[in-house]
């Protein structure tokens, strides 16, 4: 723009000397109209740039990590004059990001006079998070591109990139406890023997036991009434998404494996129909947060709440906030998901009562280094000492490797 401002000042400066050379009414014309059109365009920009309008939309709210985000950029154009240059600036964001890395796209754009112009783009999300998505700048230039008038943080919005899970193969719970532990959730489709709470009451037939009787109700229906009982929901798993990420960890990489651990195994607990928690430290409210799964709809609620908390410094200690939360509750298994082992671990995860406990240890990166199957004689950056701890307690330690999360989660034999 500096360049269309010098021609302009070469080009006036050249009908000037030529207005005085040639003394004529037509030179002095040209040069008044040279001298007054830049006022004239300006007046132009700022019309146009107060009447354009501008809205940001994206099809899709929620995907999945590498899925296409499709963007539109919708222009309206009210005014009688075109607009021949539109510079506009596309920024997006994963929130997680410890580094505050922006990208951004940029658009040139031309709009009709009393027209609107869509502007398509898809975007990609290779990690877990919240990606914020932002129409950061844009910048309307006159015809001779010698001004321009530009308006910052018109419309933002958000999309959930989930992470990936899948259903596993390995039934760690097949020769687990069989421990029922209390329940206040009961079943709606199959009753029980809980006599705390009625699942329905129907009309008695042989074999049922007197002790059910609905005495009351059976003389108001002159015919004899049972009361089935209700069938308690055993929740006695327990999966922690533990997102306390090391300082020297690449913020995203560490989400994305933890979150694909987890969920994985609390996917495939939900298909099996094992009722079970999955549990996370929120560091807005600073204490644990935990959803019941039983559905799909548990999941994806407890999937939304984790990407809006998002990662946290390892100095919290999630197993120790939800002792304080839940110190009465017990279970047949326990699952830690984590990045990071330490002293401070073991002592929180020894105060929740459960049969076994298990630490899925996530290391390596997602360039492939590390191992790559299963092997009793890992080398960790754990101490020896630590480990031997652990399974003085019963704790197991159990390697994932983040460049191959299924092959190994696959092969792992949890006792």
């Amino acid at each position: 723009m500096i360049q269309n401002k010098i021609r302009y000042l070469t080009i006036l400066l050249i009908t000037g000397i030529l207005a005085i050379l040639y003394n004529e009414y037509f030179m002095g014309i040209l040069f008044l109209t040279v001298m007054i059109l830049p006022f004239l365009l300006f007046a132009i920009l700022s019309y146009v740039y107060g009447r354009l309008s501008y809205e940001l939309i994206s099809t899709a709210h929620v995907v999945n990590r590498g899925d296409y985000i499709p963007i539109s950029i919708h222009i309206h154009n009210p005014t009688i004059f075109p607009v021949t240059n539109l510079c506009i600036t596309l920024c997006y964001s994963n929130t997680f990001s410890n580094q505050n890395k922006n990208y951004k796209q940029v658009f040139h754009v031309t709009v009709d006079s009393r027209e609107k112009t869509t502007v398509l783009c898809n975007l990609v999300s290779e990690h877990t998070g919240n990606l914020k998505i932002s129409l950061s700048r844009v910048r309307v230039f006159d015809y001779l591109k010698i001004f321009s008038l530009r308006e910052k943080n018109l419309a933002e919005i958000k999309v959930a990139v989930l992470p990936y899970y899948y259903e596993l193969s390995e039934d760690y719970l097949e020769d687990g406890s069989k421990m029922q532990v209390e329940s206040d959730t009961f079943s709606a489709i199959k009753s029980g023997d809980d006599p705390s709470e009625v699942f329905a009451i129907r009309e008695y037939r042989e074999g049922d036991r007197p002790v059910r009787i609905h005495w009351k109700l059976s003389i108001k229906q002159n015919k004899l009434m049972i009361k089935d009982f209700s069938d308690p929901k055993n929740c006695s798993v327990v999966v922690f998404a533990d997102l306390g990420i090391p300082n020297d960890e690449d913020i995203l990489y560490a989400v994305d494996s933890v979150l694909e651990c987890a969920l994985s195994l609390s996917y495939s607990f939900m298909i099996r129909g094992q009722y079970h928690y999955l549990t996370w430290y929120n560091k807005h409210l600073e204490s644990c947060q935990r959803v019941r799964i039983a559905d799909e709809k548990d999941l994806f609620e407890a999937v939304d709440e984790i990407l809006n908390c998002g990662p946290h410094s390892e100095d919290a200690d999630l197993a120790a906030s939800y002792f304080a939360e839940f110190p009465n509750e017990q279970y047949t298994d326990l699952f830690y998901v984590t990045k990071v082992v330490t002293d401070k671990q073991l002592e929180s995860l020894i105060l929740i009562k459960s049969i076994d406990r298990q630490i899925l240890y996530i290391s390596g990166t997602d360039d492939g280094d590390g191992y790559n199957e299963f092997d009793t004689n890992w080398d960790l950056p754990i101490a020896r000492e630590l480990v031997r701890k652990f399974a003085e307690t019963g704790i197991g330690i159990l390697p994932i490797n983040s460049s191959s999360i299924k092959t190994d989660l696959e092969g792992l034999k949890l006792s």
